[in-house]
């Protein structure tokens, strides 16, 4: 619970038994993250909300926020660095900590810092062990915090604004290596033919082969073949909208544990609905809702494509005498239309 003034104004809310400011002006959201949230601090907080306001109508509002962070009162803690860049995360960046990959895996490696300042930060960052392509990635965000925590006035001086990424070349990673016509053969063979589907199971390989046909054919990620909802195919015009993915969660790959959120990039693709395409799916289309997916586990529900790797995808390759891959490298043929087998 917080308290909340008129629309307009800057409110004042409890924000994990601190107080946060919020307010709106020339169309750009602000929060300022304040002390604990008790009686003494929260006379303070009206004065600072009531000097935003009044500099937002005389035009002398600070949108760096440094001439209102001045706010701190004896004994109160400051938030900490792990818990700061919580706050930003979620109210500067609008991401989720819990969410998204990339800043839990960052707020998991500061947490372990403990106590971080101007002096010991780029310290405890070389000391990581990373491959480059990590090292840069999380440089780049760590140099994003940190230059807000400068600019917000909380930070003096930024210590590794002047840290270069490191040079190195990218690695190739051999359970990625895109497959051979002759492989894609016997793979989509094995798939439908149920060559190697253990008698005795209850579920067959040929199930799943319109799926892996499908990213075989376009290319596309799992999360977005999983995704793909009837809807987004339209018969008529004969094209296929790629614009959303079903992913995987922190909690795992499982059905009840993916979430429905844009492509990696951001993009929407619009694809082919190609004449072997538009055998494929119809079958898989007929008494489907709009909102449906078309390609379902055998109990119809979204694919764990990290089971089917495991379970059909990975002991397939070995019978076949195929270099172990993983699921993603179905995407990556090179130029799929110009593959025969692939119509």
């Amino acid at each position: 619970m917080g308290i909340k003034n008129q629309k307009g104004t800057v409110s004042i809310e409890n924000y994990r038994e601190r107080i946060r400011l919020r307010w709106r002006f020339q169309g750009i959201r602000y929060a300022l993250n304040l002390s604990a949230f008790t009686k003494v601090n929260l006379i303070q907080a009206k004065k600072i909300a009531s000097e935003i306001e009044q500099d937002m109508a005389l035009g002398n509002f600070d949108n760096s926020l440094v001439k209102y962070k001045g706010f701190t009162t004896t004994n109160t803690p400051k938030m900490g660095f792990t818990e700061q860049y919580e706050a930003w995360v979620k109210d500067y960046i609008n991401m989720d900590c819990e969410v998204n990959t990339n800043y839990n895996a960052f707020r998991n490696m500061i947490r372990k810092w403990g106590v971080v300042d101007e002096q010991n930060v780029l310290v405890k960052f070389k000391s990581e062990q990373f491959c480059v392509g990590t090292y840069n990635r999380r440089l780049t965000m760590l140099k994003t915090y940190v230059k807000w925590l400068v600019k917000s006035g909380i930070w003096k001086n930024n210590p590794i604004e002047d840290v270069q990424p490191r040079r190195g070349k990218k690695l190739p990673k051999p359970k990625r290596k895109p497959f051979t016509e002759e492989e894609i053969r016997k793979i989509l063979d094995a798939f439908k033919n149920d060559t190697y589907c253990p008698k005795s199971s209850r579920y067959t390989h040929s199930h799943y082969y319109p799926f892996i046909y499908f990213i075989f054919k376009t290319g596309v990620r799992n999360a977005e073949a999983i995704g793909l909802r009837v809807g987004k195919v339209n018969l008529n015009k004969r094209i296929i909208l790629i614009n959303e993915v079903l992913a995987r969660s922190l909690k795992g790959s499982s059905s009840v544990q993916r979430k429905r959120k844009e492509t990696k990039n951001g993009k929407e693709r619009v694809l082919p609905l190609t004449d072997d395409l538009f055998e494929l799916l119809i079958p898989l289309l007929q008494n489907k809702k709009s909102d449906d997916l078309i390609f379902q586990s055998i109990n119809g529900l979204p694919i764990d494509d990290n089971n089917l790797q495991k379970r059909v995808f990975k002991p397939i390759l070995k019978e076949l005498g195929i270099e172990e891959r993983v699921l993603y490298a179905c995407r990556h043929v090179g130029s799929p239309k110009k593959l025969s087998i692939l119509g």
